[in-house]
C-alpha cells in the first residue's frame, strides 16, 4: 500500500510535487479511530470496493521511464500473520509486492528485482481496512535481498495500526495509514470521489476510462515533499494509477495480457471476482 513504505506503491515528490498537491488543506478533516480487536469478526474478508484484496489475485503495474522501465507485482496470498497488540492478536492477509527495473522494457526478470515487501492487512466489521506493518527486503536479484528500512509491525516497540481505506471516504477526509514513531508515518487524504482517470500506455487494462473513481494523496510525515497520489476503480478491481512526484512525473499504471518472468510461466492479470 508504498514502493517502501505505504500500501502498493510508494515513491516520493518534492516542493514542487507539494505546489500541486498541497500536504495539507484548510478544509480537511481529521478521521481518527481506535483499534479494537473485537471489531474484527472476519479480518481476512477483504471487500471493501475501492481496495478488495481476494487471494489469488495478482495485479501488475508498469511505468514507462528513461531509463526504461518500472514494475511492480503484486500479489494478493492465501498466508497470514498472527499480529499482537497488547492482550489481543489478530489474524491478518498477507500481500506480496516485488519490484523490479527492467532497462529493455522486455518484462518481469527475477534478476532484476529490486524490493519485496510483505504488507499486512486486515478489514474490521464496518469495511474499514486496517495495515498492520510490514517487512521490506531491498534486492539485487531474487537470490540476493537484505532487511530494507521502514518496516514495522503493529503491537511491537509501541506502533500501533492505521487505516490503508476508509469504509465509507468523503472528499477531505485525512487520516494515518502508519503509526510506527520514527519509522512510518504516512497520511492520507480523500481528494475526489468521482474521478474518470484514463490510462496511457498501450497494454493498460482496459485502455479507457472507468466512473466513479477514488482518489487519495498520500505522504510521508517524515520526509519533507514525499507525495504520491493513487486511484482506485471500483469496475476495475481496485487500484489502477499511482502517481509519483521525486521531481518528474512517473506513473504506474494497471496494465494487462502477460509479463513472462524469466524461467516462470507467463503471468495474467485476474480481477477479483464479483459477487
Amino acid at each position: 500500500m508504498t514502493l517502501t513504505s505505504t500500501r502498493f506503491l510508494s515513491l516520493f515528490g518534492t516542493a514542487a510535487a507539494l505546489a500541486m498537491f498541497p500536504a495539507t488543506t484548510s478544509s480537511a478533516t481529521d478521521v481518527t479511530m481506535t483499534f479494537d480487536a473485537d471489531n474484527f469478526d472476519e479480518p481476512l474478508v477483504i471487500d471493501n470496493q475501492y481496495f478488495p484484496l481476494v487471494p489469488g489475485t495478482t495485479f501488475l503495474y508498469k511505468a514507462e521511464t528513461e531509463d526504461g522501465c518500472e514494475w511492480s507485482q503484486v500479489t494478493v496470498t492465501s498466508d497470514t500473520k498472527d499480529i499482537t497488540i497488547g492482550t489481543d492478536t489478530l489474524t491478518v492477509r498477507v500481500v506480496e509486492d516485488f519490484e523490479y527495473e527492467d532497462e529493455d522494457c522486455g518484462g518481469i526478470d527475477p534478476d532484476e528485482l529490486v524490493e519485496k515487501t510483505f504488507d499486512w492487512y486486515g478489514q474490521d466489521d464496518f469495511g474499514n481496512i486496517w495495515y498492520f506493518g510490514e517487512d521490506t527486503q531491498n534486492c539485487e536479484g531474487a537470490d540476493n535481498c537484505e532487511p530494507g528500512s521502514g518496516a514495522w509491525e503493529a503491537g511491537v516497540d509501541g506502533a500501533l495500526p492505521g487505516i490503508i481505506m476508509l469504509a465509507d471516504p468523503d472528499a477531505g477526509e485525512r487520516y494515518r495509514q502508519e503509526l510506527a514513531e520514527g519509522v512510518a508515518e504516512d497520511w492520507a487524504m480523500v481528494m475526489n470521489l468521482n474521478a474518470h482517470p484514463e490510462l496511457r500506455l498501450d497494454d493498460a487494462l482496459p485502455p479507457g476510462e472507468w466512473d466513479d473513481c477514488l482518489v487519495t494523496k498520500e505522504w510521508n510525515g517524515l520526509e519533507g515533499g514525499s507525495i504520491e497520489q493513487k486511484t482506485y476503480c471500483p469496475e476495475a478491481g481496485g487500484l489502477v494509477l499511482v502517481e509519483e512526484h521525486g521531481g518528474k512525473l512517473v506513473r504506474f499504471e494497471l496494465v494487462e495480457g502477460s509479463a513472462t518472468a524469466a524461467g516462470a510461466d507467463a503471468f495474467t492479470f485476474r480481477v477479483p471476482p464479483k459477487d
